[in-house]
C-alpha cells in the first residue's frame, strides 16, 4: 500500500483495504534472534541495528507502517540523569528515575542528546530502507513521560499536593518531545505521529484530572505534528467508551486526526460514535489473545475487521508489541487480517 493511502485513511478516507500497522518497540529483536544489550545497553544505542530489527519485523508481517526505532524509556531517563536496566533479552526499565526529587527543571537542556539522538537517526535509516512504508514518529504522552522522568508515585503526589512542580516538569518533557519532533522533521524522517499515553490513564487518576491535566498538553503536542503537516493518532490508556460511561464527545472535539483505542472499552459503540468523524485504530489483545491460544487470535482479529469495515479505519494490536509476544500468533493475526480483506475484495 502508498504511503499515501496510510496517510488519507488517517485524515478519514475509509478504505476497501484498511492499512495495518503493528506497533513494534521491540519484538523485532525476537525476529532477528538477538539481545536486547545488542542495541540497548550501557554502552549505548546501536541505531544500525535498530533499523536492522524494524525493518526485520515490517517484512515478517508486511505491514503498511511502522515505528522508526528499537523503542524505550532510556532515550530521556539516561539524558535527565537516571539509569536503566538493561536485561538481555528482556524489555529495558528505568531502574532510577532522573527527575524523582526535583523540584526545579530551569537548568536542563531539553535538545535530544546521547541515546535519544541515535535512535532518530535510526528514524532516517528506516525511512531510506522503506521508502514505501510509512513511518511513524512515537513520542510519549504528557502524565507518561512526566511517570518516566520522576516516576508514577511522584507525579500522583504531585497531582494532589503541587501543580505548578507538575506543570513544570510536565513542561520540560513537552519541549523535550518538541525538539525531538522538530529534529525528525529536518531529517524528513517520519510521515506521521503518534501520541503513546498509557499513564494519561483516567482509570488511574480520575477522569477530571485526566481532563485538565492531559488533555491540554495532548492538544499542543497534536500541534506540533500539524504545524508540519503530518497527521497524528492518539492512544490514550483507559475507560473512553464503554457500556457505562462515553467520553466520545470530549475525544472528537480534540484535533488529533486518529484514536488508537485500549483494551476494556465497547468497540462497536466505538465505531458507531467515530465513523465519519475521526479514524478509528485499534484490535486484537496483547492480553489476553496474542499470548494466548491461536483460535482467540483468529477470532478477535475477525471480530475487529468486521466491526470497523465502515470506518476510516486502521488495523493494530490493542497496544505496541514487545519481545515474548509469539511471533506465530503475530504472523496468524495479520494473515488473518489479509484473508478478511481478500475476502472483500
Amino acid at each position: 500500500m502508498p504511503v499515501s493511502e496510510f496517510l488519507d485513511t488517517l485524515k478519514g478516507d475509509v478504505s476497501d483495504i484498511p492499512p495495518v500497522f503493528i506497533r513494534d518497540f521491540t519484538l523485532g529483536m525476537d525476529v532477528l534472534g538477538i539481545k536486547t544489550n545488542d542495541i540497548l545497553s550501557d554502552n549505548g544505542f546501536n541505531a544500525e541495528l535498530s533499523a536492522d530489527s524494524i525493518c526485520a519485523f515490517q517484512k515478517f508481517t508486511g505491514q503498511d507502517a511502522v515505528i522508526g526505532c528499537t523503542h524505550s524509556p532510556a532515550f530521556i531517563v539516561e539524558q535527565f540523569g537516571g539509569r536503566m536496566k538493561y536485561p538481555e533479552y528482556g524489555i529495558p526499565n528505568p531502574a532510577v528515575h532522573p527527575l524523582e526529587d526535583s523540584i526545579d527543571f530551569s537548568a536542563y537542556d531539553i535538545s535530544p542528546k546521547g541515546i535519544m539522538k541515535d535512535a532518530l537517526k535510526s528514524y532516517s535509516l528506516v525511512k531510506e530502507r522503506l521508502p514505501d512504508t510509512a513511518v511513524v514518529g512515537n513520542v510519549t504522552g504528557p502524565l507518561t513521560k512526566a511517570s518516566v522522568l520522576a516516576g508514577m508515585e511522584r507525579v500522583s503526589m504531585l497531582i494532589h499536593s503541587d501543580r505548578d512542580v507538575l506543570r513544570d516538569l510536565i513542561s520540560l518533557g513537552f519541549e523535550n518531545t518538541k525538539a525531538a519532533i522538530e529534529m525528525m522533521h529536518s531529517d524528513s524522517s517520519i510521515d506521521a505521529g503518534i501520541i503513546a499515553a498509557a499513564t494519561d490513564n483516567p482509570d488511574l487518576f480520575c477522569y477530571q484530572c485526566y481532563h485538565d491535566i492531559s488533555v491540554p498538553w495532548i492538544e499542543k503536542l497534536t500541534d506540533v505534528f500539524h504545524k508540519f503537516g503530518y497527521p497524528v493518532t492518539y492512544h490514550p490508556h483507559g475507560s473512553f467508551v464503554t457500556d457505562d460511561e462515553d467520553h466520545s464527545d470530549d475525544l472528537l472535539k480534540m484535533k488529533f486526526d486518529g484514536f488508537h483505542f485500549s483494551e476494556n472499552n465497547n468497540y462497536p459503540k466505538i465505531a458507531k460514535l467515530f465513523r465519519g468523524k475521526k479514524c478509528t485504530l485499534g484490535g486484537t489483545s496483547i492480553v489476553p489473545a496474542l499470548i494466548g491460544e491461536p483460535e482467540e487470535v483468529v477470532k478477535e482479529t475477525e471480530f475487529f475487521m468486521e466491526t470497523f469495515s465502515e470506518n476510516s479505519y486502521v488495523f493494530m494490536a490493542s497496544c505496541s508489541v514487545h519481545r515474548g509476544v509469539p511471533l506465530d500468533n503475530i504472523r496468524l493475526m495479520c494473515n488473518t487480517v489479509n484473508q478478511f480483506q481478500r475476502g472483500r475484495v
